[in-house]
């Protein structure tokens, strides 16, 4: 599924229907997947288990809802998390459940974990009247306040981009809150809002 990176993926994620998993109380909304590499919603029921099974894996995570908790802690919503190794196994819900965005096995790299709560860090100031939150390298969270425009600009090395909050917009499109977009090498675009909007974007990594 979206298993070329030269070709741009769309997905309105609020109108997937949620796959269960072979484990009781997950499920997932699949949004690409490339060999090893997996990008999807998942969604794990109260006090349940990802897996049963020890599968370790390299991941990048932002908490959307709930309590999620494997072997380095308990992660409210708001949290990004990038994992050189996670232990499926050891991967559960807390007493609400939770719902994650998550990219698998897209790096092998043995660089040190990652976690921030995004709640508690402070935005900086980006182009124009834009705010920024900076993840890791290129991968940030990004406030577009109301009726706010960028520049036209294309991607060198791709885009990706899950909309958080509000209405992303570009001249090719209205990308409202649950929508994924990935957007190949060299693709351009003149993106805009017109309310308060809120994206998680990763640039050149594909």
């Amino acid at each position: 599924m979206n298993d070329k990176y030269e070709k741009k993926a769309l997905i309105n994620t609020n109108d997937l229907e949620w796959t269960n998993n072979k484990l009781k109380g997950v499920s997932k909304k699949l949004l690409s997947k490339i060999n090893n590499e997996e990008t999807a919603i998942i969604k794990i029921e109260e006090n349940c288990k990802l897996n049963t099974n020890s599968n370790t894996n390299s991941v990048e995570i932002l908490v959307l809802e709930g309590i999620y908790i494997n072997e380095y802690g308990e992660f409210k919503s708001g949290t990004y998390l990038r994992l050189s190794s996670e232990d499926e196994a050891l991967v559960i819900a807390g007493k609400i459940g939770c719902i994650i965005f998550r990219k698998v096995n897209h790096f092998n790299d043995e660089s040190e974990n990652i976690i921030i709560d995004t709640n508690d860090t402070l935005w900086l100031k980006g182009h124009g009247n834009l705010e920024v939150m900076p993840l890791f390298e290129q991968t940030a969270l990004v406030k577009w306040p109301k009726n706010e425009k960028f520049i036209s600009h294309k991607h060198w090395g791709g885009e990706e981009i899950f909309v958080l909050e509000g209405t992303f917009m570009d001249e090719h499109g209205m990308y409202p809150k649950g929508t994924w977009i990935r957007s190949p090498h060299l693709s351009e675009h003149f993106p805009y809002v017109e309310d308060e909007t809120i994206i998680f974007v990763k640039t050149g990594h594909l």
